[in-house]
């Protein structure tokens, strides 16, 4: 990625960036086995996150703040992993709490059993059958399509009582937690989109047996109900979805110690969106001090699609198809979007320009504040510097938190439709994306960065170029533009305020993901090496023993990153 070229190039004498590169050049060996067979590292199978059959229960009840809770035994060898799953962490924000902050949970007397995942917020799903709509993925790569079929069926038992948290708790023994030997926490948040999706299919088991860590996963407020700007122009209400995280890091921190967990050594991990998310919380005033340390996996704050830049325009879509009409820019829109139903919010359809979020985070000067001019004025940019400017400086401000970034080689691979991928283009079809993502990712100069981009991105010592040639071209623009640049610039910002930064650059292929001459990994084919590879249908049917070898490395990596 030639992102990486310029950090190398811009950066020669600044020395407070530690870049860790963790090349995982691995190449495939071993025959494949079945999950069922084997479902992570270990060895050891789990269950699924949608079948939870022959559940033997917890025989201890942790007692938290709002009441008692027992758990499921996950796996009983060679580490014993407790599932503490569908917890809530607020109050079901429904009726005159529906786009209002979280509130915190109702306490119960009696032993409450958490032995199965709760609903997923309400969303609306993306439709799997081709076309360039407002909700549509376009044509997608065969086996992303499998996936996606095989992750629909469940999200659809949804409901607006949302909010709880999943934990996966290994525990060595049965005796009573000591404070001397508390565990670290990893938080995920899921990514795909700001839209849809939930955290109760990434199972956190094999990940929590093997680095000896909490995992923790949750779910949060999306769409129309979770980052729709409702309050007048001016107004920081909205950013709902982000209040649910700072809720579930407050609860988290009330909590820990009941499961043996050390509430000092919170660490977020995010993927995609789930990444941005983190980002934001990790710099935000008002959830910055809960958290240890932060891993952003294929996406930032900086990311062209992170930020809604415009959410009045996005507001004035809602109350056009609604029944919500007035004044879209100094009313509140909440009290009439209470009494509207549910089904109506989810057949509201936003079409974004290509590569720019439609629901997403917004500046609202509370989660997510703008930059202080103290800190910009503070920012000594080295006079040689290629990479950094102060654009971007609020999101950089890492509370002291060390970050590692991760990345696979295409991270652009979901942006190609399946024949791109498969046959590549020409000439001119390359020109228009290209012309497509300057005009709707920068403001100014727009002829002048066209024409840098292109000259960069073309490989002028073969002649004639071929399809594929311009198919890898435009699949690593796109990576460093959408990806990987915004990750670099974040980490250099980080850096020139005294922070450590680390990067590790996924580039192992499983069997899942195929195209012609592909040689690297593609966007998300990292998380379920990171995750341990328990069963999900967000992760590949078929591993081999390079695949489980690889895993336990990324897992050792994240592990000990975390308990630093």
């Amino acid at each position: 990625m030639k992102a990486f070229g310029r950090l190398a190039d811009g950066r020669q004498h600044e020395r407070q960036l530690t870049v860790a590169f963790l090349l995982l050049a691995l190449w495939l060996s071993g025959g494949r086995m079945s999950p069922s067979a084997s479902a992570g590292p270990s060895g050891q199978a789990s269950p699924a996150a949608s079948t939870l059959n022959n559940i033997t229960y917890s025989n201890s009840v942790v007692k938290t703040k709002y009441g008692p809770l027992r758990g499921i035994v996950f796996r009983a060898s060679p580490v014993v992993v407790e599932g503490f799953l569908g917890v809530p962490y607020a109050s079901p924000p429904i009726g005159s709490l529906r786009y209002m902050p979280p509130v915190t949970p109702s306490t119960w007397k009696f032993t409450r059993l958490v032995d199965r995942y709760a609903p997923v917020c309400p969303q609306r799903l993306p439709r799997l059958d081709g076309g360039d709509g407002p909700g549509t993925l376009g044509d997608l790569p065969l086996d992303r399509l499998k996936q996606l079929r095989r992750l629909m069926p469940t999200l659809v038992n949804q409901s607006e009582d949302c909010l709880y948290l999943n934990l996966y708790v290994p525990r060595a023994d049965e005796t009573p937690h000591r404070l001397d030997h508390l565990k670290p926490s990893i938080v995920y948040i899921h990514g795909e989109s700001y839209e849809w999706n939930s955290g109760n299919h990434y199972d956190g088991t094999t990940l929590a047996m093997n680095g000896n860590v909490i995992v923790v996963t949750i779910n949060f407020r999306l769409g129309v109900l979770g980052f729709l700007k409702t309050g007048a122009k001016g107004s920081a209400q909205g950013n709902f979805g982000l209040m649910d995280l700072v809720a579930g890091l407050h609860w988290l921190r009330e909590n820990l110690v009941a499961f043996g967990g050390d509430p000092a050594k919170i660490a977020l991990m995010g993927h995609g969106t789930g990444a941005a998310l983190a980002n934001i919380l990790a710099v935000s005033p008002v959830a910055g001090d809960l958290i240890h340390r932060v891993i952003l996996l294929s996406g930032s704050a900086l990311s062209p699609w992170a930020i809604q830049r415009d959410p009045l325009s996005v507001k004035r879509k809602v109350a056009e198809q609604t029944s919500c009409a007035g004044d879209v820019v100094n009313e509140d829109l909440a009290p009439c979007l209470r009494t509207t139903s549910l089904a109506e919010l989810m057949n509201i359809s936003l079409s974004s320009p290509r590569f720019l979020p439609g629901f997403a985070p917004f500046v609202d000067g509370t989660v997510i504040t703008p930059a202080k001019a103290a800190v910009i004025n503070n920012l000594k940019i080295p006079s040689d510097s290629a990479i950094a400017s102060t654009s971007g400086i609020e999101f950089s401000n890492f509370h002291k938190q060390d970050v590692l970034f991760g990345l696979t080689t295409y991270e652009s691979y979901l942006e190609l439709t399946a024949a791109d991928l498969e046959f590549g283009f020409n000439e001119t079809k390359r020109d228009r994306i290209l012309r497509t993502f300057v005009r709707n990712t920068y403001r100014y100069h727009l002829n002048e960065i066209y024409s840098a981009l292109k000259n960069e991105y073309t490989n002028w010592e073969r002649s004639p170029r071929s399809a594929y040639g311009y198919r890898d071209a435009v699949l690593e623009l796109l990576s460093d533009g959408l990806t990987a640049a915004p990750l670099v610039q974040l980490s250099h910002l980080h850096s020139l305020q005294g922070g450590r930064s680390y990067f590790l650059h996924f580039k192992h292929q499983s069997h899942e993901w195929k195209f012609p001459q592909r040689s690297g990994s593609v966007r998300g084919e990292d998380v379920p090496f990171a995750l341990g590879f328990s069963p999900s249908p967000m992760f590949p049917l078929t591993l081999t023993r390079l695949d489980m070898q690889v895993s336990s490395a990324v897992m050792r990596y994240l592990c000990n990153f975390v308990k630093t």
